[in-house]
């Protein structure tokens, strides 16, 4: 079984953490464009994964994605379309913030303390 920074080019991986302090157009372009260059067999398997330790209904509502829609992703249908892009990268950045532990490094606003994550 795959995880995400296993998918991705170590490049890309290496640049994830400093890409949450400072987001840039030009990384969601490189993750992107990463996403697409993966294998995509090891792509699926690496959400699958994810998916089966996680629950799926929590990462739709989280991440904001059709849950119709994510469990088309969860098994790894069309991961790599131009309708599915954004939600797919929704979901290898939230894998790799979990594999890299980077979610510590994430600033959240006050706001934003009592809702859940």
């Amino acid at each position: 079984m795959f995880k995400m920074i296993d998918v991705l080019d170590q490049t890309l991986v290496q640049n994830f953490r400093y890409s949450l302090s400072t987001p840039s157009k030009q990384f969601d372009e490189l993750l992107n464009q990463g996403i697409l260059n993966a294998s995509d067999s090891m792509l699926t398997e690496a959400i699958s994964y994810f998916f089966s330790n996680n629950d799926i209904l929590d990462i739709a509502e989280a991440l904001d994605i059709d849950v119709n829609h994510i469990y088309d992703l969860q098994r790894g249908i069309k991961l790599k379309t131009q309708e599915n892009l954004a939600d797919t990268a929704k979901i290898v950045t939230l894998c790799l913030a979990l594999e890299t532990n980077s979610l510590d490094e994430v600033d959240i606003a006050d706001s934003l303390q009592d809702y859940p994550m």
